[in-house]
């Protein structure tokens, strides 16, 4: 048998969760989430649903901390949840979903 020498492995860490600091409706149909810039972040994800615990879809990936749904139907009540994402040269690490939370759309 023959063996190739060991590789240096370098050990990447999950980010830290951010937190959904806002969430509200001001103008119709829109709905604007702010969270917690996290460091070594490379973008955020956020999610959306019509229920708390229905399927949520990915609505946007950014590196901004805030996101405009522009998509929000007037007077429904939506839940978002924020992911982190940090990408390395080791592959690509999630952090866990952010509390969900509720906002209904201005009318």
């Amino acid at each position: 048998y023959y063996y190739s020498p060991f590789v240096k492995i370098k050990a990447s860490t999950a980010p830290k969760a951010t937190k959904i600091s806002s969430l509200t409706s001001k103008k119709s149909n829109q709905v604007v989430v702010k969270w917690k810039k996290i460091k070594g972040a490379s973008s955020y994800e956020i999610y959306r649903s019509t229920s708390k615990k229905g399927t949520y879809k990915k609505l946007a990936s950014t590196s901004k901390t805030s996101y405009t749904d522009k998509k929000a139907t007037k007077g429904k009540t939506y839940y978002y949840k924020i992911r982190v994402c940090k990408k390395d040269k080791t592959g690509t690490y999630y952090s866990s979903y952010s509390s969900i939370k509720s906002v209904k759309a201005k009318k």
